[in-house]
């Protein structure tokens, strides 16, 4: 009973925190009549020269929606990598490899601690606009690319994942059914 309490809490954290970070007035959309149309800089390719040219002609409302948004940013780094451990669970409980487990959660923990340096970085980047910290915004725009390769790693796993357990699934049906 408890476990279906600690599964609901998540879903609800995934979905506040998305709401937060997709729709809110604090959100990469909101945050882009502010900058040109351009949003936030994560779950983009950047550099230090396209940080510096968004933020210098972003509007100052825009500086306090981004500060906003981050705050929701690192509570949707919990909620999105506990879904997406949960998943992985689902996924891969056909298993009992320790080592298939040890894989399939630490691509999602990965992923949130790329997430985390690169909000980190890209937060102190905006506090401490008009001074310029180009190695900050370099650094963060690597850990923004490994979260994406993390994203994409444990997209496939979680695919596979699911097409083993439903061949097993055929395959125990077949064998039952004969």
């Amino acid at each position: 009973m408890r476990k279906k309490y600690v599964v609901w809490g998540i879903v609800l954290l995934f979905i506040i925190t998305f709401y937060w970070v997709e729709f809110s007035p604090w959100s990469s959309t909101a945050l882009q009549s502010y900058n040109n149309g351009y949003g936030t800089f994560d779950m983009k390719s950047y550099d230090a020269n396209s940080v510096y040219t968004v933020l210098d002609q972003m509007e100052p409302k825009g500086f306090s929606i981004y500060q906003k948004y981050f705050i929701g940013d690192f509570l949707f780094v919990i909620g999105f990598g506990s879904v997406q451990i949960l998943l992985s669970l689902y996924a891969y409980r056909w298993t009992k490899a320790k080592w298939i487990r040890t894989i399939t959660i630490g691509v999602p923990v990965a992923r949130g601690l790329f997430d985390i340096i690169e909000n980190i970085l890209l937060f102190s980047v905006l506090l401490l606009y008009p001074v310029q910290h180009p190695i900050a915004v370099t650094i963060a725009g690597m850990a923004t690319s490994m979260k994406l390769c993390m994203i994409g790693i444990w997209g496939g796993l979680f695919i596979l994942g699911i097409v083993i357990k439903l061949g097993q699934y055929i395959m125990k049906k077949r064998v039952l059914g004969r």
